[in-house]
């Protein structure tokens, strides 16, 4: 197989552990967190997930075109989708007393998430420097 359809393959399997982390974080009922002044409600959670599924389908649409843009959108979802929201979890579950509740949902598909994000950032990488 090419560089590019591993690629391709690779944050399929990315976009499927953002579907399952989002029903992970459902489960785990963090439509009712509350942070400061944020009130995270059912209709704002549900459309900040609908909006990223619809960002990562068009930037795998990107990236089966080949065009740059989707590399670099890729780039920056697989950082902060994919590792970054590890950290985030981590710590929150840590907080709840690990209980994965509140700020610590998600934490079970938070580290595999974490880890093909990571392998398809390092690929864009690579991807990216060989234009």
């Amino acid at each position: 197989m090419s560089p590019h359809t591993i690629l391709i393959l690779s944050y399929i399997l990315f976009i499927w552990l953002v579907i399952l982390h989002t029903f992970e974080e459902i489960s785990c009922d963090i439509m009712r967190l509350e942070l400061g002044h944020i009130k995270l409600t059912k209709n704002r959670y549900l459309l900040g997930a609908s909006a990223i599924s619809t960002i990562n389908l068009g930037t795998l649409a990107l990236l089966i075109l080949g065009l740059p843009a989707g590399y670099y959108l890729g780039l920056f979802i697989t950082a902060v989708i994919g590792m970054f929201q590890a950290l985030v979890h981590g710590i929150g579950y840590l907080r709840e007393g690990k209980k994965a509740r509140g700020m610590g949902a998600g934490f079970f598909s938070s580290i595999p998430l974490a880890i093909v994000g990571l392998i398809v950032f390092i690929q864009l990488i690579r991807a990216i420097s060989s234009f």
